[in-house]
């Protein structure tokens, strides 16, 4: 039996790959801050760790969690992960900080913690979710673009670094999708209504709650797609939104692609 270890577990992409996972028949190893959302796993047997990325000694008592009890891993699934949303001027950099602490320092850390389980077991996965914002950012969401950037340096740095030990990465690019995602920016966005961007976050807001969006269980069977396939691709896009931005991004002069951002979210 094979062995996936998944951050950010306990809801919307990362649970729905985890059930998918143990559908297939995989032992799951499901971590996530939140244990009141380890129910359904566990009662499914899935086995669930207590863990914040972004807190180094979580990260450690993972790495000791896993060494008491001999696990082999197979695929590292790096999920956990949020987004701090608001202008590169208003928002205060611990906010930045704390969005680079989970999103970029945290999936290091737990990739450190399990490189040396998937050398030894002759190779393996790691599958990093990242987002369509890793390609190209927007306004309002510089920073959590940036964490995302982030990620895609690492993840090609870790697939030249990790080659020689049959170690394959695989960057996950969702765009929306229909989770609690889009709520938890609005409730966490910097927004100053009478600041000089007040209208473009209340455009900015007004946006992500019209955006339908992709499904969980969608994004979970590209996922297991990318941890099975012998040739795995080295990025996967999920939903028509972000295949239609990367087409976009790729055709469109700079220019005027910067034209249609600035007209879509009415910044003039």
């Amino acid at each position: 039996m094979k062995t996936v270890l998944l951050t950010g577990a306990t809801g919307g992409i990362g649970k729905a790959t985890a059930l998918l996972f143990l559908e297939k028949g995989w032992q799951v190893v499901a971590t996530g801050r939140n244990e009141k959302a380890f129910e359904e796993l566990s009662s499914k047997l899935a086995i669930c760790h207590k863990l914040d990325v972004s807190d180094i000694n979580c990260v450690l008592e993972l790495k000791s969690f896993l060494e008491n009890n001999n696990f082999k891993i197979d695929v590292l699934i790096n999920n956990a992960g949020y987004g701090q949303f608001g202008t590169i001027e208003e928002t205060p950099i611990e906010l930045a900080v704390k969005q680079f602490d989970t999103n970029v320092f945290g999936l290091a850390s737990v990739t450190q913690v399990v490189i040396p389980f998937l050398r030894n077991s002759g190779g393996g996965r790691i599958i990093n979710v990242s987002s369509i914002a890793g390609k190209v950012s927007m306004p309002g969401g510089g920073w959590y673009a940036a964490s995302k950037h982030a990620v895609e340096a690492i993840s090609d740095a870790l697939r030249w670094e990790l080659s020689k030990f049959n170690i394959k990465v695989s960057i996950i690019e969702p765009g929306p999708i229909k989770t609690d995602f889009a709520a938890n920016v609005n409730k966490s966005i910097v927004y100053n209504p009478e600041g000089p961007y007040g209208n473009l976050i209340g455009n900015l807001t007004g946006s992500t709650k019209s955006i339908k969006g992709g499904t969980v269980e969608n994004c979970a069977r590209i996922i297991y797609k990318a941890a099975v396939s012998k040739c795995p691709k080295n990025r996967y896009l999920v939903t028509k939104e972000a295949k239609l931005i990367n087409i976009l991004i790729k055709i469109l002069p700079t220019k005027l692609f910067d034209k249609m951002i600035i007209k879509f979210f009415k910044i003039k």
